[in-house]
């Protein structure tokens, strides 16, 4: 029984991810596939347009066979601590064989020796590095840099999903862990390509088009008939429609750089910006700068706003990441998956809330608490927004994390 793992935002699941999952089983020849997927929020700092338990059971409609969630403390942390939570949960279940991902490169080997080479950071690669960030290059322009001399013709670092897989193959150097990875070239659009066209556009492309309410209509070329359902019946959500709890937090905290990413020279920012009401889209670029990129500091606004601390990343990451396993849903077929983690796991796996920190020691639960605070704040700017009649008269209802089932798919 081979069992491949991936690692998912599905924000909102499109026909990309639908090709990634077909593909993904024809690659690794997986007899089941265990998805990983970020919960109520995304890694670019921001909510997810859907609610995790709608994009769930689109993943298990589409062929995925087990839904776990990325808890809010790494799926809105860097692209190398969100690729490193998502190898230890993988490795700690004990059952699965390999991890398959998007890439516009294509090819494993590249990807795997680029990894290599930044984890082992050769004497020339540090020089060339050094040199870099001396002429004023941010860290990734620098690395990017650093990596095109020492591999003349390299321009791995220069696309997002290339970027995102060599954080995988480091992830799996760094801890050992015997995951293999494979990769599948990535079609049809491009990462930031925001236009609607051909039946491959990118999860950008609807969100955009969701935000500007183009009709439902002119996406369904680009969602499969499940999502589709969602952008007729859910509530959308936007970055914006945590700006009320943003302005709120920048005048009542004192400390803001005690969460994560927020680091003191943000702070410093923070602390001059008006008190004036103002959206979460336009705190970020009254912060923008050379030094901080506009996602870095949505990470970082939104985790002052969800409350996630630097000291408890660090914790986690220091106890190895992942310290329970949430699954959100699975199909019925994948009895023997569910058996084989069951018996291998070296984290408690949980199916229902009540009762699950018991089974936690004090970090796990505090970060399952923070997950849980997390998504019902989710879920009140979700009601809130279709209460005040900014939803297009959809109508939503509060989805209590400790009274939501899993979802089982037969």
């Amino acid at each position: 029984m081979h069992v491949t793992g991936l690692i998912t935002e599905y924000n909102p699941f499109h026909n990309g991810h639908l090709f990634h999952i077909r593909r993904a089983r024809e690659v690794a020849g997986a007899d089941f596939l265990i998805v990983l997927m970020s919960g109520s929020f995304v890694q670019r700092g921001a909510p997810a347009i859907f609610d995790k338990y709608s994009r769930a059971r689109a993943a298990l409609l589409c062929g995925a066979d087990v839904v776990a969630e990325m808890p809010v403390t790494f799926s809105t942390a860097s692209a190398r601590e969100f690729a490193s939570y998502g190898i230890a949960l993988f490795t700690a279940l004990g059952a699965v064989d390999s991890i398959c991902f998007g890439s516009e490169c294509g090819e494993i080997g590249p990807l795997f020796q680029t990894a290599r080479l930044l984890v082992q950071e050769p004497e020339g690669f540090k020089e060339a590095l050094g040199n870099a960030l001396r002429q004023g290059k941010t860290y990734p322009e620098a690395r990017a840099a650093a990596l095109s001399s020492f591999l003349p013709g390299s321009d791995l670092l220069s696309t997002p999903n290339n970027i995102l897989g060599i954080e995988y193959c480091q992830a799996v150097l760094r801890q050992n862990s015997p995951l293999s990875c494979l990769t599948i070239k990535r079609e049809g659009s491009g990462y930031h390509d925001s236009s609607i066209s051909g039946t491959l556009g990118s999860a950008l492309a609807v969100r955009s088009a969701l935000e500007e309410q183009v009709p439902a209509p002119h996406l369904a070329s680009l969602v499969p008939p499940c999502t589709m359902e969602s952008i007729k019946k859910d509530v959308p959500v936007f970055l914006n429609d945590f700006s009320s709890l943003l302005n709120y937090r920048l005048l009542t905290e004192k400390q803001p750089e005690q969460y994560a990413e927020l680091k003191p020279e943000l702070a410093s920012r923070i602390r001059k910006l008006s008190p004036s009401p103002a959206s979460f889209d336009e705190r970020i670029k009254e912060l923008k700068s050379r030094q901080f990129t506009y996602t870095g500091i949505s990470r970082a606004l939104l985790h002052l706003v969800l409350g996630v601390r630097a000291d408890a990343a660090e914790d986690l990451k220091a106890a190895g990441y992942a310290p329970y396993a949430r699954i959100l849903g699975f199909r019925k077929s994948a009895a023997p998956v569910l058996k084989k983690i069951k018996a291998n796991s070296a984290i408690p796996v949980i199916t229902k809330l009540a009762g699950a920190e018991k089974k936690l020691d004090p970090r796990a639960a505090s970060m399952l608490a923070l997950e849980i605070q997390s998504s019902h704040l989710y879920q009140s700017v979700r009601l809130e927004k279709a209460a005040w009649g900014r939803a297009g008269g959809k109508t939503a209802v509060f989805q209590n994390e400790y009274t939501q089932p899993v979802a089982v798919i037969s």
